[in-house]
C-alpha cells in the first residue's frame, strides 16, 4: 500500500531525520509526493517554535506555498484518510495544526464539517495531558480525559471553543475579537487573558479561575445575570442545586494539575475519586456510599503509586482499599 504523509510523520526514524538540510533538498522532481509533503509538515511542526515567527516571513511564505501546492495535488487521498467531509481547506496550515495534536501533545484530532463551519477536535485520554496552540494563536493545556472543539468561521469578531473536561487557556488578545469557551453549564467570554475552566460532564460542579485579565461568565442555568471575574477569583457552580459563588483563591493552585499534582481543600472523597480515575486510569467503587461524602484536604501526586496515595488519605479518612487490576474498591475501616 502506498504511504500517505501521516505514515511518515508517525515514524520515529523519519522524525529524527527532519532538518533544514533535508528540507532544502526537496525539489520538483519525481520523488514521492506524500514523502515530500511529510517533510514539509514535519519541519514546521518540529521547528515552528524555534525559527519560524508567528508573523509572516518570506521563508515561511515559500514553505507554506510549496506545501499547499503539494497538498492540492494529494487532496483526494488526504481527504479520505483524514475524514474531512465537504470542506474547502484554504491553507495547509489547517492540516499542520491538526497534526500538531499528535506531534506534540499525542492527542487525537478530527476535522469535520458542521453546517459548513470547519471544526477541529482535540482530545486527551485518561492518564494523559496535552498542550497545543490553536489556529488563532491561543495556547491550551488539556487535562486528563478532556476534549475541545475549535470552530473556524468567517466571523472575525467571535471565536468559539467547546470544552468537556478541564483546560487552561492563554488567549491571544485581538482587538474587537471575543474568545468564547462553551460548556454544558455556561459560556466564558474573554478578550485576552489567562484562565482555567473545569467542566467535566460527570462532575458535580463547574468552575472557572482567572489568572490575568477579565472574563464574563454568561448563560448560567437558572441565573439571570452574568458574572464578571477579577484576577485571583474563582467562580463555582453546583449542578444539583444551581448554587454559585465567587471566592478569592491562589490561582496557581488551580493549575497544579499541569505538573501532575492536585490540591484539594475540603473536597468530598466521591469527587476526588473522579479525578483519581482520570489520573490513574482506574475505576473506583465505594462499597459504603457514606464514604463518598467524607471531606479531604491535601495534595495528590500522579507520580505516587495509587496505593501509597490511599495510605495518605487513610490517615484522615478510615478506609480499606482492595484492588484488582484497574478496579479499586473502598470500604470503611
Amino acid at each position: 500500500m502506498k504511504k500517505i504523509p501521516q505514515d511518515f510523520l508517525f515514524d520515529p526514524i523519519f522524525k529524527r531525520r527532519i532538518s533544514k538540510e533535508t528540507l532544502m533538498k526537496l525539489n520538483s522532481g519525481d520523488k514521492d509526493q506524500s514523502a515530500k509533503l511529510a517533510w514539509l509538515i514535519g519541519y514546521v511542526l518540529k521547528f515552528k517554535q524555534i525559527d519560524l515567527s508567528a508573523n509572516s516571513t518570506p521563508a515561511f511564505d515559500i514553505l507554506k506555498e510549496k506545501s499547499l501546492d503539494l497538498y492540492r495535488r494529494n487532496k483526494p487521498s488526504l481527504l479520505q484518510r483524514f475524514n474531512i467531509r465537504k470542506i474547502a481547506v484554504a491553507s495547509t496550515i489547517l492540516l499542520i495544526v491538526g497534526l500538531c495534536g499528535y506531534w506534540f501533545g499525542k492527542s487525537s484530532f478530527l476535522i469535520s464539517s458542521e453546517s459548513q463551519v470547519q471544526v477541529i477536535e482535540f482530545s486527551t485520554p485518561k492518564g494523559q495531558q496535552s498542550e497545543l496552540t490553536l489556529p488563532d494563536g491561543t495556547f491550551v493545556a488539556l487535562n486528563y480525559d478532556s476534549r475541545i472543539k475549535y470552530r473556524i468561521n468567517n466571523n472575525k469578531n467571535l471565536q468559539e471553543v467547546e470544552l468537556d473536561g478541564e483546560a487552561f487557556f492563554y488567549v491571544t488578545k485581538i482587538k474587537s475579537r471575543t474568545f468564547r469557551v462553551i460548556t454544558g453549564d455556561m459560556n466564558v467570554n474573554v478578550l485576552g487573558t489567562q484562565f482555567d475552566v473545569r467542566a467535566y460532564a460527570n462532575d458535580s460542579h463547574t468552575e472557572t479561575t482567572l489568572f490575568e485579565g477579565s472574563v464574563e461568565i454568561k448563560d448560567i442555568p437558572y441565573q439571570e445575570h452574568s458574572v464578571l471575574l477579577k484576577p485571583g477569583e474563582k467562580w463555582l457552580f453546583r449542578k444539583d442545586d444551581h448554587y454559585q459563588t465567587v471566592v478569592q483563591v491562589d490561582p496557581m493552585l488551580s493549575t497544579l494539575w499541569r505538573t501532575g499534582e492536585y490540591y484539594f481543600e475540603k473536597v468530598t472523597l466521591g469527587e476526588i475519586a473522579k479525578t483519581l480515575e482520570r489520573m490513574y486510569r482506574v475505576n473506583i467503587h465505594f462499597l459504603d456510599s457514606s464514604l463518598e461524602n467524607e471531606l479531604y484536604s491535601g495534595s495528590v501526586y500522579q507520580s505516587d503509586e495509587i496505593g501509597k496515595l490511599f495510605e495518605i488519605i487513610g490517615l484522615t479518612i478510615p478506609i480499606d482499599v482492595r484492588r484488582n487490576g484497574a478496579d479499586v474498591w473502598l470500604s470503611k475501616r
